[in-house]
């Protein structure tokens, strides 16, 4: 049997632990953005940019693939630290985690397939 002294400091442990968590999330969600403005500004970041061809580069640029992965990078960021606090306000820490984990998997699947569309279709030259 616990006396109450054990069980403050449990529950403190808790609390901190809980507390590390939370900031995680914010942390991440600051991470993304920060990922984001780094791949508008070098592009080559993208994974598999430099595997492409001088052509496929020309068509991602001008289809605007940096710029849609700094969108979807900054959206995602501020989706996680926006649910965070959803969490907090509706006194559900706990979802906090099913929402980083379906924003993470939404937003990869979405830079996965738009990022080989904006890669493939051809630019129109106007003259």
């Amino acid at each position: 049997m616990l006396n109450n002294f054990e069980i403050a400091i449990l529950g403190y442990d808790f609390l901190k632990i809980t507390n590390a968590i939370i900031m995680g999330t914010i942390y991440v969600g600051i991470l993304f953005i920060a990922i984001g403005i780094l791949i508008r500004i070098f592009p080559n970041l993208l994974a598999g940019y430099n595997q492409l061809s001088q052509r496929e580069r020309e068509n991602s640029i001008s289809n605007g693939l940096p710029t849609f992965a700094f969108i979807v990078f900054c959206l995602m960021g501020i989706i996680l630290i926006a649910g965070h606090f959803a969490a907090i306000g509706l006194n559900k820490p706990s979802l906090s985690g099913s929402i980083n984990i379906s924003v993470i998997l939404i937003g990869a699947v979405v830079l996965i397939v738009f990022g080989k569309i904006l890669t493939n279709k051809r630019v129109k030259k106007t003259e």
